[in-house]
């Protein structure tokens, strides 16, 4: 088998297989920050593979241009030999092209993240400073704003905000009140809205591959579940679900991260009875496997590759 093929093969099983199995193994939320790496790590995986096996099935296209029945032992050798111009001036230039395009092909995508981590910063920026102007202060970083609907949501700002309604403050009693804060408060420290924005960004990007939009979905409400698991930890679970039942059903703004807005049965019934036992140790040392695999893949792939296991020809 090729290294283009091994990668292709590689990233058509995480695409085709991925979405199916993450769900399945996230679906009670009894790891969400394993869960949340293994998306990360097949979106990565996915991405580089992706372009790196397209880069090579050209270089080797123009490899071959004046020697079709050529056999290579090694990409690396093969592309300086061809950059250099031992197989001719439109080898090289095929080959330039090549890396030309992967180059472009990963800008590209990367310029879409830093544009929407670009556009959330600036929302929350003016959304943080606009609630401050319009609300009162409630100690630290929170700020409520006169609403008849109850609702919580954090923006980052210089500094950021916990934004809490009128609303939400009459229908809450303090242990439920301080548990949805404390909820808000490790999105903040977790930085959780540039991990959904740049997850977003890429899903954006490549809009017509499910895979991502699926990794988009399942990583905001598994960031909802770490943040519940901080608040629990520091206030009793009983708190926290009837503030979540209580402000269910209220969207939060496009940059925001609202305690409610995401998944809540699915959280609710998590924090009215939490995974235990041999169920939670078989679903991490699944997920570790998983991040395991898909790590190690590529890796395992390069060094085959350079040992002359595999041969690199399209």
């Amino acid at each position: 088998m090729t290294v283009a093929a091994a990668l292709l093969l590689y990233v058509l099983v995480v695409l085709a297989a991925g979405p199916v199995l993450l769900s399945r193994l996230a679906a009670d939320g009894i790891a969400p920050r394993l869960a949340i790496t293994a998306w990360l790590t097949a979106i990565v995986t996915v991405l580089g593979c992706s372009i790196t096996a397209v880069a090579l099935i050209l270089i080797e296209a123009a490899g071959h241009w004046d020697s079709p029945d050529a056999l290579i032992a090694s990409c690396v050798q093969r592309l300086s030999a061809i950059l250099v111009g031992h197989s001719g001036w439109p080898a090289q230039l095929v080959a330039g092209i090549a890396i030309a395009a992967a180059t472009g092909a990963l800008s590209a995508v990367v310029i879409r993240m830093v544009r929407a981590l670009s556009r959330m910063r600036t929302h929350t920026l003016d959304h943080a400073d606009a609630v401050r102007l319009v609300g009162r202060p409630r100690g630290g970083d929170v700020v409520v704003i006169e609403a008849p609907e109850p609702a919580a949501y954090c923006v980052a700002g210089r500094p950021a905000a916990i934004v809490v309604t009128s609303a939400a403050v009459a229908a809450l009693d303090t242990p439920q009140l301080a548990a949805v804060i404390a909820h808000e408060r490790a999105h903040l420290r977790g930085r959780h809205a540039y991990i959904v924005a740049a997850v977003r960004g890429v899903a954006s990007a490549l809009p017509k591959i499910s895979f991502f939009a699926a990794a988009s979905t399942e990583v905001a409400s598994l960031l909802e579940m770490c943040a519940d698991d901080v608040a629990a930890r520091q206030h009793s679970r009983h708190s926290l679900l009837g503030g979540l039942l209580a402000l269910s059903g209220v969207a939060a703004p496009a940059h925001g991260l609202a305690a409610a807005s995401v998944a809540v049965l699915i959280r609710a019934r998590r924090l009215t009875d939490p995974p235990r036992g041999i169920s939670q140790l078989r679903t991490r040392a699944t997920l570790g496997g998983a991040v395991a695999a898909m790590a190690a893949t590529p890796v395992v792939i390069a060094v085959l590759a350079l040992s002359g296991a595999l041969i690199c020809f399209a």
